[in-house]
């Protein structure tokens, strides 16, 4: 059955592949639009826009059109995002609880976005996270578990949280050029392509940092099942490769977008969080995470489990060549 779904973050790389799936399932889709240019891309994407900010969220929650359902997918990474999270989140559920009233004819589905981020780092190579696995938040995104568990334990709702791998997505080349991976490996193949070096975080080549990877096509998938299937009060991880070390990742990166002498670089986390603020140091959060209990669950399939062959669909070669 349709569904009348409301996205924060629709233009985002989770947004917008969200955006884009549910609307070739054949949901009516409404999202959150910052700018002009913005609105444009959701409308292209067959969404309806809704002009508005996360920072100031009354205005547009007012306005707000009833909907069966909203996934929020959107972060701003600034030093005061969880602050933005929690203000955008009262009024907004202060709107859905009005609209779920004795008279609605089912609980308004919430799907908030945890992330690989709130799981410990590995204390051991064997080590693997799942749903089961309590909470240990890198630095700056505590505020992330104060937002799901208010969404999960919310009685007016239907409460659910998918917790996304590092998320990355791929373009087939366009007739004259490959074109780069985008999300958490677009800085990585753009270094390599236009300085031939790859840059990585860690202290040093003993350093191995691992990653968990989604494509977002894969992650999107995953949130339409969610929607349309998931329990009430159940979270959900969303990885198609369970764990990477950032080094073979950076190799394999160098091989495909670099020259033959590609060089590999590390930064330390002190200095990229110097560099882009004291999130960026959970790139140096190494893990592995399992998607089980979806795959069993739900009967998601994730496509993208060959991260060499994702990369070199980017400059159309084939994984045979």
């Amino acid at each position: 059955m349709a569904m009348r779904v409301f996205i924060l973050g629709g233009s985002g790389l989770i947004g917008a592949a969200i955006v884009r799936n549910l609307v070739s399932a054949g949901h009516h889709v409404f999202a959150l639009a910052r700018s002009e240019n913005s609105a444009a891309h959701l409308a292209v994407m067959g969404a309806w826009p809704i002009r508005g900010d996360i920072h100031n969220p009354g205005p547009w929650c007012d306005k707000l059109p009833v909907v069966d359902a909203v996934i929020h997918a959107a972060c701003d990474f600034s030093a005061d995002m969880g602050a933005v999270d929690a203000g955008m989140l009262i009024e907004l559920l202060h709107v859905l609880h009005r609209q779920s009233g004795p008279k609605a004819p089912a609980l308004p589905r919430f799907i908030y976005t945890g992330g690989s981020w709130l799981y410990p780092a590995m204390k051991s190579s064997d080590a693997i996270h799942d749903e089961k696995t309590p909470f240990a938040p890198v630095p700056g995104f505590e505020w992330m578990v104060a937002g799901l568990t208010k969404i999960l334990s919310d009685p007016a709702l239907h409460g659910m949280v998918i917790h996304p791998a590092t998320v990355y997505r791929t373009d087939p080349p366009s007739r004259t050029r490959p074109t780069l991976p985008g999300g958490a490996l677009h800085d990585m193949a753009r270094r390599a392509r236009d300085e031939n070096r790859v840059r990585i975080v860690g202290d040093g080549p003993g350093d191995e940092v691992v990653w968990p990877l989604i494509h977002a096509d894969d992650l999107a998938d995953l949130y339409r099942l969610v929607l349309e299937n998931g329990e009430r009060g159940q979270s959900y991880i969303g990885v198609g490769i369970e764990g990477i070390a950032t080094g073979d990742l950076a190799r394999q990166i160098a091989q495909t977008f670099g020259r033959a002498d590609c060089e590999i670089e590390h930064i330390s986390p002190d200095d990229i969080a110097r560099e882009y603020g004291q999130w960026a140091r959970g790139l140096a959060h190494s893990h592995r995470m399992t998607s089980q209990k979806a795959i069993c669950e739900l009967g998601w399939q994730p496509r993208h489990t060959d991260i060499a062959r994702d990369l070199q669909s980017c400059c159309g070669v084939s994984a045979a060549a």
